[in-house]
């Protein structure tokens, strides 16, 4: 629950990333209206382990550009460090076409994707969202709109839709005042299809992730630059105030730098802050309800039983670690117990 700055880029540039993963390509995804309904899956190039947690990536472009192989040193490198990466298209919109809220119904659907249809590649269901710009904003909407029957028109899979965590690059949580304050021509009005007024002020409204944040919601690690041009640093501060009303853990990270992975010092920076920060929020995040069906009970017990002793190293996920402190033990058992509320 910190505000970083991040002002020493160079020491984390230290290592590069190479670009080995196995890339399974132009895989379709059911989502009713999307235009573009195709993702791709990078992992290991020897293999997939168990319980590694999947990394959904959400390219960026004002949400009427870019595509899913916008960013192929983030994509192969969080593939070469053990993790499978998920990287969607989704309907873009234009001067003619709004695509609010098909959009969001679409990277629904690639949730609903990798937690059914992605189970065969192997693919974990716990999903850690990231993405810049656009793609930030998409990320916070993932995190916090988790229930909200408007964005949901699919039946959920197992599990739901509730990701997580996040780590959004240069989001937009709060439309309503980006709209006030920097104006809504452009790329914005054409997402929404409208000018912001005070007629469209709720449409406004309901696009932004602070509107649906809750007690509820996974942890949010995000990163902004301290001089964008485009989404000012406010827009990830006003989400991490939110959060930390609500008790959720919350991080923001701010650099010396504008709007992009470039101003950020590259790809390669974003990729070491997510392997950095995904074993920290998981933990942030941990439920006694290991089998996220809203009940802790015998299943939850004896799941954690199974995994009773240390765990596994990283980037293997042990979600019955519930304090954290790399095994499962009494401390862990004795917390399930005091949740235990079977249905």
């Amino acid at each position: 629950m910190r505000t970083i700055l991040l002002a020493c880029l160079g020491m984390l540039a230290t290592n590069t990333v190479a670009s080995g993963a196995e890339l399974s390509a132009d895989l379709p995804y059911e989502s009713p209206g999307s235009t573009e309904a195709f993702l791709d899956v990078y992992r290991p190039d020897d293999g997939l382990l168990a319980g590694v947690p999947t990394i959904l990536f959400i390219h960026g472009g004002a949400w009427y550009a870019g595509d899913k192989t916008e960013a192929p040193e983030l994509l192969n490198g969080l593939a070469d460090a053990g993790y499978g990466v998920v990287s969607g298209n989704y309907t873009r919109s234009s001067p003619e076409h709004s695509s609010y809220p098909q959009v969001i119904h679409d990277i629904k659907a690639i949730i609903r994707w990798i937690r059914t249809e992605g189970a065969t590649l192997g693919l974990s269901p716990t999903i850690i969202a990231t993405g810049p710009s656009a793609g930030g904003h998409l990320s916070q909407m993932m995190l916090t709109s988790n229930g909200v029957e408007l964005f949901e028109p699919l039946a959920p899979p197992i599990r739901g839709y509730q990701i997580q965590a996040a780590v959004p690059f240069w989001g937009l949580s709060d439309l309503v005042e980006q709209a006030e304050s920097m104006g809504s021509s452009g790329p914005l009005a054409w997402f929404l299809g409208d000018h912001y007024h005070s007629e469209s002020a709720d449409l406004y409204a309901e696009a932004s992730p602070i509107t649906w944040a809750s007690a509820d919601d996974g942890p949010i690690h995000q990163v902004h630059g301290l001089t964008d041009p485009l989404h000012p640093w406010r827009q990830s501060h006003f989400l991490h105030q939110r959060m930390l009303d609500l008790d959720v853990p919350s991080e923001v990270m701010y650099f010396n730098g504008g709007h992009g992975f470039d101003e950020l010092g590259g790809q390669n920076i974003a990729v070491q802050i997510l392997l950095e920060k995904i074993p920290e929020l998981l933990a942030s995040g941990r439920t006694a309800d290991l089998n996220w069906d809203d009940s802790v009970d015998v299943a939850d017990l004896m799941s954690l039983i199974d995994s009773w002793g240390t765990c596994p190293d990283l980037p293997i996920d042990c979600p019955a670690d519930l304090d954290a402190d790399g095994s499962v033990g009494v401390n862990d058992l004795l917390f399930l117990l005091r949740h235990y509320n079977p249905v």
